[in-house]
């Protein structure tokens, strides 16, 4: 990782932390909607992230922090203008993909028919290097749907409590600890 990258990280962090203070419901939903998005697409993106970390018997899923409205709201505000219309293309090509296969929208789709559109849709943005967070310029839609919900999801409340395990003031410092096979990773 170079300087840049390094402080485009941090800022994209800083970012975070700053929405996240400000939240009265400590819910993404509560950011206000940027303009120029409509309700729809946000939902599409909430369905999307709810694909991606479905609710578990441990966990609530991504649609339970308002994922949709975190992703936009990022997009919009803490990434070059094009990240926006970056995501609104990945949603018509989604769509698109979701037609072709199943002749019907991504949102009725069932579960295991939405985790298939998004792998085929996926396995395009295999073939695209570089880190959506690290803003390269050949970057493809869902690779920054994707990073976008994992860094949303595990900032949150749930994601950070729930899904992974919490202390509020740990121990010591252990550089190296073995996971047993039921064991889930620590949050910051």
């Amino acid at each position: 990782m170079n300087r840049r990258d390094a402080i485009r990280h941090s800022a994209t962090w800083a970012g975070v932390a700053a929405l996240w203070a400000s939240l009265p419901a400590r819910t993404w939903a509560a950011l206000a909607l940027p303009a120029g998005w409509s309700e729809d697409e946000e939902q599409l993106l909430t369905l999307i992230g709810d694909t991606i970390i479905p609710t578990t018997a441990e966990s609530p899923g991504a649609s339970a922090v308002g994922i949709g409205r975190f992703i936009i709201v990022q997009a919009t505000a803490c990434f070059p203008a094009g990240a926006a219309e970056m995501l609104r293309r990945g949603l018509k090509e989604i769509q698109a993909v979701s037609v072709a296969q199943f002749a019907r929208e991504f949102a009725e789709l069932g579960v295991a028919q939405r985790e298939q559109v998004l792998a085929d849709y996926e396995a395009r943005a295999a073939s695209t290097k570089g880190s959506a967070l690290g803003s390269g310029s050949n970057v493809h839609p869902f690779r920054l749907m994707k990073e976008l919900t994992l860094l949303g999801y595990f900032t949150s409340k749930p994601g950070a409590t729930q899904a992974l395990r919490y202390l509020p003031v740990p121990g010591g410092y252990k550089g190296s600890v073995k996971l047993g096979p039921d064991e889930r990773s620590w949050a910051l």
